[in-house]
């Protein structure tokens, strides 16, 4: 039996989907079902309800569940204990990013840094209320986020060093097909509201939408069909044709490419950047090696505070 299978279960329980924790576990659904399927037949009995959507558990695969999840603790717990001799050679530099930037953004710090910084890191990942809360209780070095002088983030203060990594562009996508395109109607009518896939309200780019419309000239008018906090959740909900939702160009991918693409003109859209935060004082010495290397490559990039 290999651990990853048991992780493979715990993430496919918590996503309810098989193709989102095919896609977070970073294998393809066929690989990631034959697993599921090599966990089930280890167990000797069916786990998950089959054909069921949202993914169910079966009594077994939830009497299975608690085992499962404290044996992977207990297991990683174990392996944690034996590496941190090793781990203890790098000082940790602890790193709070939101869902959205976790995948494409973490990785480019990292291939960015090279050997340059000597650290290990501790990364939090959240919705951007959840690891901005985090920063600000101090249980992170950095920040790593989305802002927009606009409609500035929490963050944005004097007691805080701002540098822009990168733009960014928070803007409308549509599935890419003429025909459906054009049957949602954007931006709308009274009589003919266009079908919306949003943010829940308390979600920092619901905060953005509701800035976008207000600074419109005509009102638009919508409903919506989908509410959710994680912008890969709205990405392929809008990719199955759903509605019309507001993305930062950054999460769209080159496979999501293939499927969505902006709609609407310029006005619809807010120009944003991608910031990093630290507190405006001494930090520990890794700390200020990795802000020292973000601040090069934001000016290589063209990014200021």
């Amino acid at each position: 039996m290999d651990i990853r299978w048991l992780e493979d279960f715990l993430t496919l329980v918590e996503m309810r989907n098989f193709t989102r924790a095919a896609e977070f576990r970073n294998v393809s659904q066929a690989a990631f079902s034959r697993r599921i399927q090599s966990l089930e037949h280890w167990v000797g009995t069916a786990l998950i309800v089959k054909g069921a959507s949202p993914v169910r558990l079966t009594e077994a695969g939830a009497q299975f569940r608690e085992e499962a999840a404290a044996s992977v603790e207990r297991l990683l717990g174990a392996r944690a204990k034996i590496r941190g001799k090793q781990f203890e050679l790098m000082s940790q530099v602890r790193i709070a990013i939101p869902n959205v930037l976790a995948r494409s953004d973490f990785k480019t710090v990292l291939r960015m840094l090279g050997g340059k910084v000597r650290s290990s890191f501790s990364v939090s990942v959240g919705n951007t209320h959840e690891v901005t809360a985090r920063y600000l209780a101090g249980d992170a070095d950095i920040l790593l986020c989305h802002d927009s002088l606009a409609l500035p983030s929490p963050v944005h203060s004097e007691a805080q060093e701002r540098l822009v990594v990168r733009r960014d562009l928070f803007a409308p996508y549509a599935v890419l097909d003429p025909a459906r395109r054009a049957a949602f109607g954007f931006p709308g009518t009274p009589q003919a509201p266009f079908l919306l896939v949003a943010y829940s309200h308390r979600a920092y780019f619901m905060r953005l939408f509701d800035h976008i419309l207000e600074r419109a000239e005509a009102e638009p008018s919508y409903k919506i069909t989908v509410q959710c906090d994680m912008s890969d959740v709205l990405k392929e909900v809008i990719a199955e044709g759903h509605g019309v939702g507001w993305l930062p160009a950054s999460a769209v991918d080159a496979a999501a490419a293939a499927l969505i693409g902006p709609i609407g003109g310029r006005e619809w859209a807010l120009d944003v950047e991608i910031c990093a935060y630290r507190p405006r004082r001494a930090l520990a010495p890794e700390v200020e090696a990795l802000w020292r290397a973000l601040s090069a490559e934001a000016t290589r990039n063209g990014g200021a505070p």
